[in-house]
């Protein structure tokens, strides 16, 4: 649900941020080979990076997703994407050939989220807030101009 000023409410588990403000769709994206392409027509919300152990685990580092309608998703090539059921909740989505991971998406939502780092063109975005903060690795600092929150 979506009040006045363009915050989107979530239900319990998922952070609130804003939509992304200039509306911009049409996102293209893909992975580093070429072997996944897609589009996204629709509004993509701003960034929220996870600072969580399984995201870092996945990821090598912090993870940073761009939460969107998933039908507004447009695969332009899939031959190379696989799913990778995380648990009962979610999956991730990612290149088999060259191992870039594209999406993440809660299982029964019409909502998913891609990882910004893929979008062919990423500008206006901005990172609404970082969540898991408490989990942070010990090896880089939070930046304290982003919102923090030690959970989702």
């Amino acid at each position: 649900m979506t009040d006045k000023k363009g915050t989107i409410h979530h239900r319990s588990g998922e952070v609130a941020v804003n939509k992304h403000s200039a509306e911009k769709t049409g996102y293209h994206g893909g992975c580093h080979c070429g072997a996944v392409r897609y589009q996204i027509n629709g509004p993509v919300d701003d960034t929220v990076m996870c600072h969580c152990n399984l995201c870092r685990k996945l990821h090598g580092h912090v993870s940073s997703y761009a939460r969107f309608d998933r039908h507004h998703l447009d695969l332009i090539r899939d031959d190379g994407l696989r799913w990778y059921r995380l648990s009962e909740k979610t999956d991730r989505g990612f290149c088999k050939e060259c191992g870039t991971g594209l999406f993440w998406r809660p299982v029964r939502t019409d909502h998913m989220a891609v990882m910004p780092g893929t979008l062919d063109d990423s500008a206006n975005m901005t990172t609404a807030g970082q969540i898991f903060c408490a989990d942070k690795g010990d090896y880089y600092p939070l930046d304290p101009a982003i919102k923090q929150l030690d959970q989702s």
